[in-house]
């Protein structure tokens, strides 16, 4: 799997690509993924993570809070290729359907009610592992009811890197569109012009 930026200039909008392709189970990748879902289930306890979000830009400016990440369980990778099949066929709509009916663990941001993430799948890096999020984003009423342009955005997004150790920082979009590239790759649009940074993260519970 691989992760990508692109900019797009004038429109200052930031785009990731998420490669999204399902291995076989021949693969090298393939098989040490399976291997890391056997090690996490024999640990016999979830993965709980801490650290800080920080928000770049916006009405009130740079802002920061904390947030707590607990992953329940992976998504395997026959869930992952419906979901891109899923995109392709019925566009993101579709793909919000399908992704809401699933719940791998909750995020909690602040002081806030955790909310639950959909999708979660692990990849070992040569610095560690790459956690990817993939998620139905949570619309305040507000948003709704005021018919605001990011309702068009309704996913959200996070890609955390953690080392041995359980330490690492990462990214989110909190409010992301997405669309289907080539390659069975998943492409999400950020709303605002960056996205937020997770800093000083940490796993707990190890």
């Amino acid at each position: 799997m691989k992760a990508w930026i692109e900019s797009l200039g004038c429109l200052m909008l930031l785009l990731i690509g998420v490669s999204l392709t399902v291995l076989s189970p021949q693969s090298a990748n393939a098989q040490g993924r399976s291997r890391d879902r056997d090690r996490d289930r024999d640990r016999g306890t979830r993965e709980v993570y801490t650290g800080t979000i920080y928000y770049f830009g916006g009405p009130r400016g740079s802002v920061s809070t904390t947030f707590t990440l607990n992953i329940d369980s992976l998504s395997p990778d026959s869930e992952v290729q419906r979901f891109v099949e899923t995109l392709q066929r019925d566009g993101q709509d579709g793909l919000l359907r399908v992704l809401g009916k699933e719940k791998r663990g909750t995020l909690q941001v602040g002081s806030s009610i955790g909310r639950d993430i959909n999708a979660v799948w692990v990849t070992e890096e040569e610095e560690g592992r790459k956690i990817t999020i993939l998620s139905e984003r949570w619309l305040g009423f507000g948003e709704l009811r005021r018919g605001a342009r990011s309702v068009d955005y309704p996913f959200a997004y996070i890609e955390l890197f953690v080392d041995d150790q359980g330490k690492g920082e990462g990214t989110m979009i909190p409010a992301g569109r997405v669309r289907y590239k080539r390659g069975k790759t998943i492409e999400i649009e950020n709303f605002g012009i960056y996205p937020a940074r997770l800093m000083g993260v940490r796993r707990r519970g190890r």
